[in-house]
């Protein structure tokens, strides 16, 4: 039986001493409860990670939260001993199925990560049954390890992609680059403008930004500015999309001229040019 909760719990290398069920009235619903212990030989820092002895037994029994089995809530129970580190002096011992100072285990923030992929945070704090802000802090634990994990989306940078998008009936917009290459996004901020693209350069080591070599975007004189400044060797290309929807309103514009100067009732109409793109059209005196 210990062996089958070893693999459920997904605590490999560890010791599983006993697994009951707490039905103590101070709780609203019985709790499956797994005491485990790591080896002695297992003891590391857990800010650096080295292997070190041990100092003390860590002044009792912790708990971190597990995936729920079924209508059972899980969790994992045992000592946490301390380590006296070479480097660090003496701190709390590093357990393999959490991160340092979480009350959750690994299994548990990623399931609730990717919820928060696919449902806001307030529906997967309440599905969940944790605090809507410890759901949030749980989203960045895993994102910062994911990303610490990953190669740095910024090495290799060739050809990027620059626009901004509102949201909240427009009022609200935030800038998006994107990476032309791999086809993903890798940097967004909100707002918009020369000063906001300029945080995203900033990122940037001088290496990285010399690799760049193409910058599309719309015609927006502050990417133009913002690249001359950051990147002067990179071209600036606009976008596919701007340009087609510019063509679409030429096509307009010359359908307008040709319609008026085909239909005999219209013919004493004439286009008035103004600031814009689209020019509008008004009863003028006739020609």
């Amino acid at each position: 039986m210990k062996r089958i909760f070893k693999r459920l719990l997904n605590v490999n290398g560890m010791v599983v001493e006993d697994v009951s069920l707490d039905d103590s009235p101070l709780r609203p619903a019985p709790v499956l409860v797994a005491r485990v212990r790591c080896r002695k030989a297992a003891l590391r820092c857990s800010r650096c990670g080295r292997k070190a002895p041990g100092y003390d037994n860590g002044g009792g029994e912790r708990r971190w939260r597990h995936q729920d089995f079924g209508c059972f809530r899980v969790e994992l129970a045992g000592p946490v001993p301390r380590v006296a580190c070479a480097e660090h002096g003496v701190v709390v011992s590093r357990v393999p199925w959490a991160e340092p100072g979480s009350r959750f285990m690994h299994d548990f923030e990623t399931q609730c990560a990717w919820l928060m992929t696919v449902a806001n945070q307030k529906t997967v704090s309440g599905f969940l049954r944790v605090a809507w802000r410890t759901a949030g802090e749980i989203a960045r634990r895993v994102a910062d390890r994911l990303e610490a994990s990953m190669p740095s989306m910024f090495d290799g940078l060739t050809a990027i992609g620059v626009d901004e998008t509102s949201y909240r009936k427009g009022h609200t917009y935030i800038t998006v680059v994107v990476d032309h290459e791999r086809k993903r996004v890798i940097w967004a901020h909100d707002g918009h403008g020369k000063e906001i693209l300029d945080l995203f350069f900033q990122r940037l080591t001088p290496e990285q930004r010399a690799s760049i070599r193409i910058v599309t975007g719309d015609g927006a004189r502050w990417i133009d500015s913002s690249v001359a400044e950051h990147c002067p060797d990179a071209e600036r290309v606009l976008d596919s999309f701007h340009i087609v929807s510019w063509m679409e309103l030429v096509k307009l514009f010359v359908f307008g001229v040709c319609f008026i100067n085909q239909v005999p009732f219209v013919r004493g109409m004439r286009p008035r040019v103004g600031r814009g793109p689209v020019s509008s059209w008004s009863s003028c005196a006739p020609r």
